[in-house]
């Protein structure tokens, strides 16, 4: 039988409304449903009973409540009974004695009306003993969804801790964190605690690898004198736990062959002594000359080769290559076949890609000028290949042409540019030769570009205190225009960071304590566990204006 008199959270004072209908005319819902009272009372000692009553000041949809409801330590034999607004969760198991109970409903919750979402986790502790365990961890989840991210709670007092694996334990504890990220984990026992955040996509209170994203963070433990753990920060990320793979290969001619990699590679795991190439029927060597990438992620690669034969078949097999995480090629998909070209190379390279485009081309003065071909180029380029010219005199710019990979070249001006002069870039093509002698024939390509005033851009200069480690990187996010790249720099040794050339914007600054040198902020593992890398924001966005630098920016890690 239900009881009819809840204990009272919120009173809401519910004059004329006969349904559930806003007034025509109105404007839209958009309150979140809370939950206006329960029973038992918060912090109920004692409690012998074998249901929790809930009440909501709206009608809910129940599947989103009856998905969202966790009960710590966790109660498996339970059902729900509905009426109305009203939720009644019956135990049909005995409760253990002796011990607090902690019920939390998700923000995955949402309204009838408007479908709009429980503003933050709601939480109700009881015991069946004489008192209340009082331990709480908050903090939060920084990402660009935060809401409705699962916190995970394990209790190590009684486990060993290396032997914990989230795809297979369900949490001790739990809650959910609201629309700003944020997140309470309250009633903790006093113990030693390893936490997790992950997007629970399938809702089954388990970690399933390459589907949820998921951070680590340093253990918190709480004891009899401190019993509150705060500022606990997480971010997360979609775990690589597959090995790369080929995923194809083929021979655009006689002397090319694009390779595709499943994922982005190590490029410092790549050299042409990992490439061999054998025919299946006379097994010779098919010798790889060179190679060069075609994206910037090294996830395709083109292998320059000895002459192939026509319609013949080849093994392509890769070994010691690995993924950026540094995971080694996987075995069973490391080889590929494919069919040898008879179409010879005659194909002149062409450019494909630049450090500026044609139709907003501007550089710094001082800038240097990159271009990436679609082939190996011969060496070496001459400098009378390509040619800087400024526009108003016709004057040439002295400069030099350097190779930064196989198909890369540098211009590099042996002066400053004038602030404002348009200039114009030439190519003469009989100077870009690929191995097989192929080029563009008496042509020249002209690219126009001006040269930008570094005052119109502004700087940011400060000190970060560190983290006690050496590899302290700082980023710098424009708010304003998404479209900007991140820019990343690293301190030096007394902790002085600086950005240049900075488009105006309000700026976020976040700084982590780069441990593997990769210039990523790695989020952590659950399995074997790795703590994330340690990171913090700068307390205030940064309004960055032309002409006018911001200096003397502390950046505090405590």
């Amino acid at each position: 039988m239900k009881v009819k008199f809840l204990f009272p959270i919120v009173f809401l004072l519910l004059a004329g409304c006969a349904g559930q209908r806003p007034p025509e005319g109105g404007p839209a819902d958009s309150v979140p449903p809370e939950i206006i009272s329960v029973l038992p009372a918060p912090n109920t000692v004692n409690y012998s009973d074998n249901s929790i009553i809930i009440e909501f000041s709206e009608y809910v949809d129940r599947r989103s409540v009856e998905g969202a409801v966790f009960i710590s330590p966790a109660v498996d034999e339970k059902e729900f009974d509905w009426s109305g607004t009203e939720l009644e969760i019956i135990f049909h198991q005995e409760l253990r004695k002796n011990t607090t109970y902690v019920l939390t409903i998700g923000t995955d919750v949402t309204d009838v009306r408007a479908r709009n979402r429980m503003a933050k986790a709601f939480t109700l502790a009881f015991s069946t003993g004489t008192k209340i365990d009082n331990g709480t961890i908050t903090g939060k989840v920084f990402d660009e969804k935060p809401d409705g991210v699962m916190i995970f709670s394990y209790r190590l007092n009684s486990i060993l801790a290396d032997t914990l694996n989230p795809a297979v334990s369900k949490p001790d504890y739990l809650t959910q964190t609201g629309k700003n990220g944020e997140f309470v984990l309250p009633n903790l026992a006093q113990g030693t605690y390893r936490l997790f955040a992950l997007r629970d996509e399938y809702r089954n209170l388990l970690y399933d690898a390459e589907t949820d994203d998921i951070g680590t963070t340093d253990d918190a433990t709480v004891t009899a004198k401190d019993t509150l753990i705060s500022s606990v920060k997480f971010t997360i990320a979609k775990e690589d736990t597959t090995p790369p793979r080929i995923v194809s290969v083929t021979a655009s001619d006689n002397r090319h062959l694009s390779l595709q990699f499943s994922e982005p590679m190590d490029s410092a795991s790549l050299s042409t002594a990992a490439f061999s190439i054998t025919d299946t029927l006379s097994r010779p060597i098919l010798n790889v000359q060179q190679f060069f990438a075609t994206n910037p992620q090294f996830s395709s690669v083109t292998l320059v080769t000895e002459p192939q034969r026509k319609e013949s078949l080849y093994v392509l097999q890769v070994n010691g290559v690995k993924d950026k995480n540094g995971f080694l090629i996987n075995p069973t998909a490391k080889m590929k076949q494919f069919a040898g070209s008879g179409v010879n190379d005659t194909i002149p390279p062409k450019v494909l890609s630049s450090s500026f485009q044609e139709n907003s081309a501007k550089i710094m003065p001082e800038a240097e000028i990159v271009f990436q071909f679609t082939d190996v180029l011969q060496k070496p380029i001459t400098d009378t290949s390509i040619t800087i010219q400024r526009m108003k005199d016709s004057a040439f710019v002295p400069s030099s042409v350097l190779f930064r990979s196989l198909n890369t070249v540098v211009i590099k001006p042996k002066q400053k540019l004038n602030i404002g002069d348009q200039y114009l870039l030439s190519f003469t093509w009989n100077g870009f030769k690929d191995p097989a002698g192929n080029y563009y024939k008496d042509s020249i390509t002209h690219a126009g570009f001006s040269v930008d005033d570094p005052e119109n851009f502004g700087s940011i200069d400060g000190v970060f205190a560190g983290f006690g480690g050496a590899k302290n990187m700082i980023t710098a996010v424009n708010l304003s225009d998404k479209k900007q790249t991140e820019r990343k720099t690293v301190t030096n040794a007394s902790g002085k960071f600086t950005f240049t050339e900075l488009p105006e914007g309000k700026y976020s600054l976040k700084a982590f304590d780069d441990v593997n040198g990769n210039s990523v902020h790695d989020a952590g593992k659950p399995f074997p566990w790795k703590k994330g890398e340690r990171f913090l924001f700068y307390r205030d966005t940064i309004r960055v204006r032309a002409r006018w630098p911001v200096d003397g920016v502390m950046f505090n890690s405590k």
